[in-house]
């Protein structure tokens, strides 16, 4: 089974003007024949949010890498909430608040993916679109991130399989997801999967990267972080 990855994250016009870091982050990396995506958004009001996001793909990453084959996405969560808390300090996790959003897919295919927070988590299986994320309530303005207190029933995750070339998961920030159209968004993935698959996992980054910064929604001031893995061929 084949696949193809890639991922970038480009800091906002805002933060750029003000001289501020991207408080977006990202991990892609290869793992035993499958791969390991993460993208986190620090909270924007917080002092050391990319730090915060920073560590959330870090830490995941790690984790992700010592998982083995009967594994346990839910056990998972306060893993990863636990060995976050200790990355950031002694930052104070108020201070460094963070969304984050992963997947793991392995050589078979097998796929476990988990969302906190905002942004869009996205996948298909066996040619069958979905959306994870839940769709926002009228008390949208809330934003569950990882902070002090592990939120075990504010995660959203799914597992599935890769069956037939075109089946993925992408992951993406609210500064990509808050543009997209609700109705649009299976044709988003199958056309993001058009343009990924034909180019390499370098040529892949340069090009969403060069899609990111030109992004075509006038004052948008956000950063832009979009991870994606699609099965390509047996």
């Amino acid at each position: 089974m084949r696949f193809i990855a890639c991922g970038a994250s480009v800091i906002g016009p805002r933060h750029l003007d003000l001289g501020e870091p991207n408080q977006d982050a990202m991990v892609l990396a290869g793992c035993r024949g499958g791969w390991i995506a993460a993208a986190a958004d620090g909270l924007g009001s917080r002092a050391r949010s990319d730090l915060g996001a920073r560590s959330a793909c870090q830490v995941t990453r790690r984790i992700l890498r010592a998982t083995s084959s009967s594994f346990d996405l839910p056990a998972t969560l306060p893993l990863i909430h636990q060995q976050w808390l200790k990355a950031i300090g002694p930052t104070t996790p108020r201070d460094a608040a963070t969304t984050l959003l992963f997947g793991r897919v392995t050589d078979q295919g097998e796929v476990h993916a988990a969302q906190l927070g905002d942004g869009l988590l996205l996948v298909k299986y066996a040619g069958e679109f979905r959306r994870v994320t839940p769709e926002r309530t009228a008390y949208g303005n809330q934003t569950w991130a990882l902070e002090s207190t592990h939120l075990q029933d504010k995660w959203s995750y799914t597992k599935g399989r890769f069956t037939e070339p075109g089946d993925g998961v992408v992951l993406m920030t609210d500064g990509v997801a808050d543009d997209l159209e609700p109705a649009h968004l299976a044709d988003f993935f199958d056309a993001l999967y058009q343009d990924v698959s034909t180019r390499n996992r370098r040529r892949g980054r340069r090009w969403l990267q060069s899609e990111l910064n030109d992004w075509a929604t006038p004052l948008h001031s956000d950063d832009k972080t979009l991870v994606a893995i699609f099965r390509t061929s047996e």
